[in-house]
């Protein structure tokens, strides 16, 4: 176990924190460990009538170019996991799901990042667009089995862990 003996805060945007903590770690050696701070957040895998993953197409500055991937988006202040996959898939791809459950909250990178992702699986889609804050984003169809295949065979469109780990999840769980 460690213990913290000071914290250093580098900075605090809209969407992320970073702090420095100096720490004793429990052979007594002084170290320091670079945490970001970031909020819950949640993805969804829609699969409509036919058995096809809605994604979005989206470009994401991060990485310079356009991504396909699974809705996703920061759980709001006083707001519910369950209620921020409800009005991110609708915001992002403009269906309302019937069906939404958890499938699994997990922590993408857990050695220096705070952030919980709790991945939905959305079913019995009805399309209720409305303009939502998300600008040039495209929805896109691929069959489940299809994209599995290529998810396994790692030659898939998706470059996302959430995307990844959602299409996993489904098959395990015998829900695609």
């Amino acid at each position: 176990m460690e213990k913290c003996i000071s914290t250093q805060r580098i900075y605090d945007g809209k969407i992320m924190a970073l702090r420095v903590d100096t720490v004793v770690t429990s052979s007594g050696r002084m170290t320091t460990r670079e945490i970001l701070e970031r909020p819950e957040v949640v993805s969804v895998l829609p699969l409509d009538g036919e058995g096809n993953v809605i994604l979005v197409r989206q470009f994401r500055y991060a990485v310079g170019r356009e991504t396909l991937e699974i809705p996703a988006g920061v759980v709001g202040k006083g707001e519910t996991p369950l209620a921020a996959a409800k009005r991110e898939l609708r915001e992002e791809t403009g269906y309302d799901a019937g069906f939404l459950k958890e499938m699994v909250s997990y922590r993408p990178a857990i050695g220096y990042s705070t952030e919980r992702m709790t991945v939905f699986l959305a079913k019995n889609l009805v399309y209720a667009p409305e303009k939502g804050d998300e600008e040039d984003i495209r929805v896109e169809r691929i069959p489940f089995g299809q994209l599995y295949d290529m998810v396994v065979r790692g030659d898939s469109p998706l470059d996302d862990a959430k995307s990844v780990v959602a299409i996993l999840f489904a098959r395990a769980r015998g829900e695609a």
